[in-house]
């Protein structure tokens, strides 16, 4: 024996279908919008054939050479680096040995790392660390009178935005040493660096 259902009106009143209608409408179209948008991501994200994959990038060209590189304007540091290492001046001081004479006498420097030298004018520089975390910079230039101007290049570029510099002079040769902190140990540092660039 069943029982009868009872009987529910579905709507009551006609504004009310229209409505959930537009509803059910509007829902099926963004599940198609989303559906749709899926697939376009997808079929985009596929790998792509064998043929376009397989492309390699070429490996850099060599360095330059001092002779076949083009203007100074137109080098990447590295470049320019190489270029400075290439041209060292053929008299004079040489960064190393002055770096030697400094450890004779106590001041030992860390390892001589290459700097760019055309900022002050000079052929080459290197620079180190000394025991106190001092910087030294020391630079080739052609001769004594490009040394000279290389120090007033140095002073009028630098000695406002790095204070507490000292600046010498031996010869063709110029060395900047910037304190890691200001106090006797630098001044101490610098006047030992004087003694020894006036022997040189």
């Amino acid at each position: 024996m069943s029982t009868p259902m009872p009987k529910v009106p579905i709507s009551s009143s006609p504004s009310r279908d229209v409505r959930l209608a537009r509803l059910a409408l509007l829902s099926l179209l963004s599940l198609l919008s989303l559906a749709a948008a899926l697939a376009v991501t997808a079929c985009s994200t596929r790998a792509q054939p064998a043929a376009t994959a397989a492309v390699t990038v070429p490996p850099p060209p060599p360095p330059l050479s001092a002779a076949t590189a083009p203007a100074d304007g137109r080098l990447n540091l590295g470049q320019r680096l190489a270029r400075e290492a290439a041209s060292r001046p053929g008299g004079g001081l040489r960064v190393e040995t002055v770096a030697s004479a400094l450890a004779g006498a106590g001041l030992t420097l860390g390892p001589l790392r290459q700097v760019l030298g055309r900022t002050v004018g000079a052929r080459y520089c290197a620079s180190a660390r000394s025991p106190a975390g001092n910087a030294l910079a020391l630079c080739e230039f052609a001769d004594e009178a490009d040394a000279a101007r290389g120090l007033d290049v140095s002073h009028a570029t630098f000695d406002r935005l790095v204070p507490g510099r000292r600046l010498l002079r031996a010869r063709n040769l110029t060395l900047t040493l910037t304190p890691a902190e200001a106090g006797p140990r630098f001044a101490d540092e610098a006047a030992r660096a004087a003694s020894i660039l006036a022997a040189l």
